[in-house]
């Protein structure tokens, strides 16, 4: 079981990826009244859960282990199918709040001895926990708030031939934000004096607002260290009349090392307002 500490590195690889805090986030102000009406016809057309009475969730999560060990299954093959009857033994879960903000528990496995492979566990619980807390960060302001500031906040909205561009600077931080001219954003970009960020989203129509099906991102540090990419899809099922997440994809790179999880999500408790 020598190689489960590299299992779980492979999965802590995902929350290195600097997914959070790239997802656009208004400063405040007061602009014309043309740029108020943009704006506010931005926020009306995307999906929002928290309109809809949403109040949080609890579900299983349960990651695709043979996915994760694809690697180790071309390589050393019967150490590979040791690993995967240990993990699949690992079962998660987790909750989410009205605010967006996800909590991953675990249970179950076979309490380790060996010193390596209870590192390789840890790795495994911390990977999850940044992973999906991670993915909520991102995901939030998309589904459960809006991608858009307040319309009187203070911010910059250019209009060019086919698209608007909207900047501002918040905590040190130089944000700017493209979307089309049917206001479907196409790229955020955050840069700061650690790191530059570019998330590019992906929506689908809804019944109640354009839906966050995907993100690309890509990850730059100063020093040239650290530099990531990752690519996210998000399939979604309707439970008590709202857009949850049936499945995730995540596939990527870290420092020139690649990877693929895939998450499933099951057994939804689903909080609405009353």
């Amino acid at each position: 079981m020598k190689d489960l500490g590299r299992t779980g590195f492979s999965i802590a690889l995902v929350l290195s990826l600097g997914v959070s805090g790239v997802a656009p986030c208004f400063a405040a102000g007061a602009e014309p009244l043309a740029k108020r009406q943009i704006i506010s016809g931005a926020r009306q057309a995307y999906y929002n859960l928290s309109t809809l009475g949403f109040m949080g969730f609890q579900a299983s999560a349960t990651p695709n282990w043979r996915l994760v060990l694809k690697p180790q299954f071309a390589s050393d093959p019967a150490s590979a199918k040791a690993a995967l009857n240990l993990l699949s033994g690992i079962h998660f879960t987790v909750t989410l709040s009205p605010q967006g903000v996800a909590k991953v528990t675990h249970s179950g496995g076979t309490a380790p001895f060996d010193p390596k492979v209870a590192a390789g566990y840890n790795q495994i619980y911390s990977g999850m926990e940044q992973a999906m807390s991670g993915f909520f960060e991102t995901w939030t302001p998309f589904m459960l708030g809006s991608p858009f500031p307040d319309p009187r906040s203070d911010y910059q909205l250019e209009q060019l031939k086919n698209q608007y561009v909207l900047s501002y600077t918040e905590q040190n931080a130089a944000i700017t934000t493209t979307m089309s001219k049917n206001l479907v954003i196409t790229d955020s970009k955050v840069e700061t004096s650690d790191f530059k960020s570019d998330l590019r989203p992906q929506f689908a129509p809804g019944s109640h607002g354009l839906l966050l099906v995907g993100y690309d991102t890509t990850y730059v540090s100063p020093s040239g260290a650290g530099n990531s990419q990752l690519k996210v899809k998000v399939d979604y099922q309707e439970l008590s009349g709202f857009e949850l997440p049936r499945k995730l994809n995540l596939d990527g790179s870290f420092e020139g090392r690649p990877f693929s999880m895939e998450m499933t999500f099951g057994n939804y408790r689903v909080k609405k307002r009353s």
